[in-house]
């Protein structure tokens, strides 16, 4: 029985595609250890060089043309490429980030969160999905692409290209690259971290699995109130006004009203695309959003991670007084909050409006961060195309649809260059995986990870020709 399973599994790896491994410290390593071995590498946002050096030496291992393009802490980044970039090839370029989010409290995991424990078909660990094992899959194909095309004259170099300080959004990163390096990559198109394959989306068949192509993604408008009101003193007499009750009143103006929904070609093409998988009543009301509108906005606002992509959003993360003692008011108080803009959405606008709502004229509001204005990229492109058939073939009764992310990545750094940029990791997920994403027991499941590299594989082959 034994080796009937065995002879089993072999013969579904070789059906799907051979059984590809890493050269890694003289050994051959299929690609679930190497994920194991990168989660190891603890590389939380701003301390990238250990983790990065790790996997600048395991792609020159395997043969790829290695460029450095910052080697410190928060600017750890390099390009690994299948020709050298000195060929000024147009470029294929597969965007991933080094860093991750923090742990939290370790006691919560079920392993170790930087143990990379490979258990119950599962790679356990901080950056399992986001974006460690996301990367390994891209470095796979590229690897893959470097031994099927190195030694052949082909219209198109491919990079696996690593960057450091994603999730913070520093100064170096992805940032640092496009400002000094952009000319020697040459990008005729970036492919990054994006929406896997998910089922129960659709509500009609909940056993589809629906990939998204991402050719957009929200922008990231970070804020700072700051408010002052000089009538601190002891808690046991209370003011009529001072800086924490006039800040929590102000942010409820604008954190418990919910945002304006806004019609956007991008949004309205979504809901017509989902509708069309959809049948009766809600398959008309989507594929008809403005005539429906009664009907479908308060269902939007029911599902939070829908709604987030026909607004924008608002959010408080953070609260801080000048001090923490329970029984003396402060005079100062600070709120940190994450906004998201639609790509159509102007800034100036957007930032009177809020000024309007917040209804404090002695709130200063100061831009933590903004990232740059940019358009989609088409989803009538031959990259697009070529996405779109690679993740067909692979996954034949899956449905593909071009889409917005409510998140940003550093993809957007390239966009905003006028660079077509698209977003996917073409594996098949659950709803439970993505709740770990950023979260306790993030993890990633090892089954999938072949018909990822196969995706990516038939999506370089399709623009190799």
């Amino acid at each position: 029985m034994k080796y009937l399973i065995i002879s089993f599994l072999i013969t579904t790896q070789l059906a799907l595609g051979q059984v590809f491994t890493f050269r890694s410290e003289g050994r051959q390593v299929e690609i679930q250890e190497i994920i194991s071995q990168y989660i190891q590498q603890e590389s939380i946002s701003g301390n990238e060089q250990k983790a990065g050096e790790w996997l600048k030496n395991l792609c020159i291992q395997n043969g790829l043309f290695v460029k450095q393009m910052g080697s410190l802490n928060g600017n750890y980044n390099f390009a690994a490429s299948i020709y050298p970039l000195k060929y000024d090839l147009p470029n294929i370029i597969f965007l991933n980030h080094i860093d991750v989010v923090p742990i939290g409290d370790s006691s919560k995991w079920e392993y170790p969160p930087f143990s990379g424990e490979i258990s119950d078909g599962e790679i356990w660990g901080r950056g399992a999905f986001d974006n460690k094992g996301a990367a390994i899959v891209q470095l796979a194909s590229v690897i893959q692409a470097s031994r099927t095309f190195g030694k052949y004259k082909k219209p198109y170099n491919v990079t696996f290209l690593a960057v450091s300080c994603e999730e913070t959004q520093c100064s170096g990163g992805a940032k640092y690259v496009v400002e000094n390096h952009l000319k020697s990559l040459n990008p005729s198109v970036v492919i990054g971290e994006g929406p896997p394959g998910l089922k129960g989306i659709v509500e009609s068949d909940t056993s589809l699995a629906l990939f998204g192509i991402s050719t957009a993604h929200k922008r990231a408008f970070w804020l700072k109130l700051e408010l002052e009101v000089p009538n601190g003193g002891h808690g046991s007499t209370t003011p009529l006004s001072y800086s924490n009750k006039d800040m929590i009143q102000a942010l409820n103006n604008v954190v418990s009203k919910g945002q304006p929904i806004q019609f956007t070609d991008l949004n309205t093409r979504l809901l017509k695309d989902l509708g069309a998988l959809e049948i009766g009543v809600k398959a008309s009301a989507l594929k008809h959003p403005h005539a429906f509108k009664s009907l479908l906005i308060p269902k939007l606002r029911e599902r939070p991670e829908v709604f987030s992509l026909m607004s924008n959003t608002v959010t408080l993360t953070s609260l801080k007084s000048e001090t923490n003692i329970v029984n003396l008011i402060p005079g100062a108080t600070t709120a940190l909050l994450d906004c998201r803009l639609l790509p159509s959405t102007d800034r100036n606008k957007f930032l009177s409006d809020f000024k309007k709502k917040l209804d404090n004229d002695s709130i200063e509001i100061s831009v933590v961060y903004e990232m740059p204005p940019m358009m989609p990229s088409s989803d009538t492109t031959k990259f697009y195309k070529a996405m779109d058939k690679a993740i067909q073939t692979i996954y034949p009764d899956a449905a593909i649809i071009p889409l917005i992310l409510p998140n940003f990545n550093d993809v957007g750094i390239f966009r905003s260059q006028g660079i077509p940029c698209y977003s996917s990791f073409p594996i098949q997920l659950d709803l439970e995986h993505m709740m770990h994403i950023h979260n306790y027991n993030e993890s990633i499941p090892v089954a999938s990870l072949n018909k990822g590299k196969l995706t990516y594989d038939q999506f370089i082959k399709i623009l190799m020709k």
